[in-house]
């Protein structure tokens, strides 16, 4: 007996939770440590990470539970039995490879093994503990209330037993019954609630002191009073068919105002049982409770709930309208309401002078709103003194106000109370939002959260309105300037063309005529001459193209990738049977586009595919993927590659990453490319090794399922 009593105080003095946190915390240890030293002999990861997780795994359940366990539906008095169920798990664990051990040829010396089989016996003995706790914690529960049960059973039959008595007494003895009734006024009395018996016409047989001292009437007042006589006139007809329903029942529940003699009224809650008197005459006796402070409560509550939803509301409204004045207005109506202000006002701050406008109110007399001026520079101004604040500023009494002075806007509405606020960030605010009401009145701090939220969500739909104009005179310049850059390369593409032409046809007609009295050199530099003017040409006519790609493009439509590779393959014959290509596709798809400008794409794409495919036959694969709404379709060659610092160069505009005496080219066609492809909504990128080839990717958008559908049966057929 003396050991396990040694156990259990040891096991108190260190605290059940913290042994099962301990527990955890080793095993984690354990499975760590030996990972690290498994890895730095060279045991294979994954074989450590297997036994590791097995170690670490109960472990880390240990630890979890143990953590939360103040969660778990626990007396803590029983944390120590749970500790207890995890050691013994422990232990029954170890036994049992100890005994299994002691077999001839048996022995478990493998410490990953012993870990596993204790931390897993660990765990199992965590469950028990946890289901023994709340068995434990259940039963302790359930005694306890039997005990309240029992201790109530035998008042009552005391009770019983006494009134019993009483009776008798008061059947038999005039004196104990004066004797009898004197104790129970006593007690009743020292109820602070109002105790009172009612006969069935609402007449009140009995009452304590407290109905007195809560409505203010006499004892011979109350003797000639009802029940319903108590209320307000609208409601008697009411409280006496609640009576007549408590009789028939057995029992009464009401809530009714108490009217009190000097006129006041005071909500209370009634609940009462029939009983019968020593006579055998029925009444009803019951308890009226002050439910004030519940109904404050309430109306707190509903109050807040009203303001959370203003400002959701508010700020829905935010999102949904580029109307501010409309949503000034609906501000300032809706939180002079909750608040029960007269007043509410929304002042907007003129960076061109000292002075805040009523832009937007609610109460204000006719004619202000749009008009009246605030100053907002004046050192004894509540209007400056809230500008000059990070914060809200409340005011219970302007008339005993000493931080500042009402200004005639406020004077002149009697104004004495209220709350305000900035608009905006403290070191440029936009305004102020303020509310205010003729009567002295106290605000609570969630009142003040409130007008500050909603002064919030106004900054908010200001900036973002500011934004949007900032933003949409950005895309008026955009467009502009874009409009200006394609005029400027359309003009200086035409103009140049010409005398390009000039040029060429002037070299052409030298080498025509004099070509006979040129040398050798001369033959040479009149060749580079028309090479020049010819490049420069394409490059010009390029970059017109590029320039183009926004507003020259066409409609989107399905677009079958299959019958614009096939329209490339023709266009790029010649160069295919030069190169001896070999093109092979997987199934293509339709897609949302230009079909004129995807096949600008695929046959650039295609052409340097075959361009750059080095000393041997060129080998061209186009595939395409689905990925959600999009498809990334891709161009694979044999190629040279690409440098991976040299991958994102190439799409800018001429950018050749190799001399045109190796390879022809303007260095305008990937970067036409990706416009392109921009202007689809997609990406273009590059994967290449050099070497070993490159893929060229895009993702182009789906064409909507059904038509994807009927556009292929169309193909099928």
């Amino acid at each position: 007996m003396l050991p396990v009593v040694s156990w259990n105080r040891a096991i108190a003095v260190v605290g059940g939770r913290r042994i099962v946190i301990a527990l955890g915390v080793l095993y984690v240890a354990l499975a760590t440590g030996r990972a690290f030293v498994r890895i730095g002999a060279g045991t294979p990861l994954e074989n450590v990470l297997i036994i590791s997780l097995l170690i670490a795994g109960p472990g880390l359940v240990l630890l979890s539970v143990g953590y939360r366990l103040p969660t778990f539906d626990i007396d803590a008095e029983f944390y120590e039995t749970i500790a207890t169920w995890c050691l013994v798990g422990f232990g029954v664990m170890a036994s049992v490879l100890v005994v299994y051990s002691l077999q001839p040829g048996e022995v478990v010396d493998d410490a990953a093994t012993i870990l596993i089989l204790t931390a897993l016996a660990s765990v199992a003995g965590l469950a028990a503990g946890i289901h023994d706790g709340v068995a434990k914690t259940r039963t302790r529960e359930l005694e306890t209330r039997n005990r309240e049960l029992q201790f109530a059973q035998t008042e009552l039959e005391e009770t019983v037993d006494r009134l019993e008595e009483a009776n008798s007494q008061l059947a038999n003895s005039n004196e104990r019954l004066e004797h009898y009734q004197t104790y129970t006024d006593h007690v009743l009395n020292a109820i602070h609630d109002i105790f009172y018996v009612l006969e069935a016409d609402g007449t009140l047989q009995r009452w304590n002191e407290s109905l007195c001292a809560v409505t203010g009437y006499s004892d011979s007042d109350i003797e000639s009073m009802t029940a319903a006589a108590f209320v307000d006139a609208d409601d008697r007809e009411r409280v006496r068919n609640a009576i007549a329903d408590g009789f028939e029942t057995g029992s009464l529940q009401l809530e009714a105002a108490l009217q009190t003699s000097d006129g006041a009224s005071i909500p209370y809650e009634f609940a009462a049982s029939r009983l019968e008197t020593p006579d055998g005459e029925p009444v009803i006796a019951g308890i009226g409770r002050d439910i004030s402070g519940r109904r404050a409560r309430e109306r707190e509550l509903e109050q807040r709930a009203q303001q959370q939803q203003v400002v959701a509301d508010l700020g829905q409204l935010a999102l949904e309208t580029d109307d501010i004045d409309e949503l000034m207005r609906d501000a300032t109506r809706r939180v002079a309401a909750v608040l029960d202000n007269e007043y509410c006002k929304v002042l907007d701050l003129d960076e061109g002078s000292n002075d805040l406008l009523l832009r937007q109110g609610v109460g204000w007399d006719e004619g202000l709103v749009g008009n009246a001026t605030v100053s907002a520079v004046e050192t004894d101004s509540q209007a400056a003194y809230t500008l000059a604040n990070d914060h809200p500023i409340v005011v219970e009494d302007l008339t005993t106000e000493s931080r500042f002075s009402g200004p005639e806007l406020l004077r002149s509405h009697d104004v004495r109370s209220g709350i305000s606020t900035i608009i905006g960030p403290a070191d440029n605010p936009w305004g102020i939002l303020g509310t205010h009401d003729t009567d002295s009145k106290s605000f609570t701090d969630e009142d003040v959260t409130f007008v500050q939220s909603v002064a919030n969500v106004l900054a908010e739909a200001i900036e973002r309105q500011q934004y949007q104009a900032e933003l949409e005179a950005l895309i008026v310049d955009l467009e502009e300037s874009n409009e200006r850059l394609e005029q400027f390369a359309y003009a200086a593409s035409h103009d140049l063309q010409e005398p390009l032409r000039m040029v060429s046809s002037y070299l052409t007609l030298i080498e025509r005529r004099y070509g006979d009295e040129l040398d050798e050199d001369g033959h040479e530099f009149l060749a580079y001459a028309v090479d020049g003017a010819d490049r420069m040409r394409e490059m010009i006519e390029g970059l017109l193209e590029y320039s183009r790609v926004e507003t020259r493009g066409d409609p989107f439509e399905p677009v079958d990738l299959e019958a614009v590779l096939a329209d490339v393959r023709q266009n790029l014959q010649l160069k295919i049977e030069a190169h001896e290509t070999e093109i092979t596709t997987g199934e293509l798809p339709h897609v949302e586009g230009d079909a004129g400008q995807l096949r600008q794409v695929f046959q650039n794409l295609v052409s340097n595919a075959i361009e750059y495919s080095g000393e041997g036959p060129a080998r061209v694969h186009v595939s395409a993927e689905r990925n959600g709404t999009e498809w990334t379709v891709s161009v694979t060659d044999n190629g040279i590659g690409i440098e991976p610092a040299d991958q994102e160069r190439i799409f800018e505009v001429f950018q050749r990453l190799h001399s045109r005496e190796k390879y022809d080219g303007t260095g305008i066609g990937l970067a036409l490319c990706e416009r392109i492809i921009e202007r689809h909504g997609g990406e273009i990128w590059v994967d290449s090794e050099p070497g070993a080839g490159s893929t060229f990717s895009v993702t182009l958008p789906a064409v909507d399922e059904e038509l994807d559908d009927r556009a292929s049966g169309v193909q099928s057929a």
